[in-house]
Order: C-alpha cells, then sequence, then structure tokens
C-alpha cells in the first residue's frame, strides 16, 4: 500500500472512532428547553416554571457544570431550610433568553427540581429573595 492511501485510511478510521466517542459537551437525546433553559432528558413539568429533574443532587450538579459552566453563570447558595440543599444559577445574558435564574433545590425523597426565574413581573422579587 502506497504511503498516502494508507496515511488516509489512517485518517478515515480516526474519524470513525472520535465520531463515536460522545463528548461532555454533547446532548443528549431528549433534552429540551424551558424558556431557554436546558433541562436534561427525563425531566417532568410538574407547575408552571417547575421541573422534577430525573437525578439526584450529584448528578444534576455534574450536568449543571457541564452544560453551564460556573465561569459563565455564577452560583449561589441558597440559604439551608430544615436540611434542603439549594443553589441559584444567574443567567450572564438575560437579554438573550426568557430566564433571568433558576433556583435548583433537593426536594423530599431526593427529588431534584429547578424553578425557572422568568423576565415576567412574577419572578422579579423571587430572584432578590436569594
Amino acid at each position: 500500500m502506497k504511503p498516502q492511501t494508507l496515511r488516509r485510511a489512517l485518517s478515515v478510521a480516526l474519524l470513525a472512532i472520535a465520531a463515536a466517542i460522545p463528548s461532555p459537551y454533547a446532548r443528549a437525546a431528549g433534552e429540551f428547553r424551558a424558556r431557554g433553559f436546558m433541562l436534561p432528558a427525563g425531566s417532568v413539568k410538574i407547575d408552571d416554571d417547575r421541573y422534577r429533574l430525573p437525578m439526584g443532587w450529584d448528578d444534576m450538579q455534574r450536568y449543571l457544570r457541564n452544560t453551564y459552566p460556573a465561569a459563565k453563570y455564577t452560583r449561589h447558595a441558597l440559604r439551608n431550610q430544615a436540611g434542603v440543599r439549594a443553589i441559584h444559577v444567574d443567567n450572564p445574558r438575560p437579554a438573550e433568553g426568557e430566564w433571568t435564574g433558576v433556583n435548583l433545590y433537593e426536594a423530599a425523597r431526593g427529588e431534584v427540581r429547578v424553578y425557572i426565574l422568568n423576565k415576567g413581573g412574577d419572578d422579579a422579587d423571587a430572584s432578590d429573595a436569594k
């Protein structure tokens, strides 16, 4: 085999292998946006702008780090009330989406929920209450 043909075959094989390896930034099938905020596959709407996530707290933290890096999306711990873990994530570009921030918290029985703070007047005071 000629060196050029061998190099071309090797390049094609490497590209095929690279395409088969999932990237941590690749979006899984079934993910969707609510008010512009990306929710993981399997999330269930439980009320207006409120969703139950299909994962535990630690898995949610990993998903959040991959989807919304802390360098761009600042996080604040919310007051601990009776052992409930909660954080707030700010949207650095609220003009580009419908959400100004989100509150993520671990509810009873280990359920993780998200409340999306929208640009509407209803949530203007809620984001200041952190």
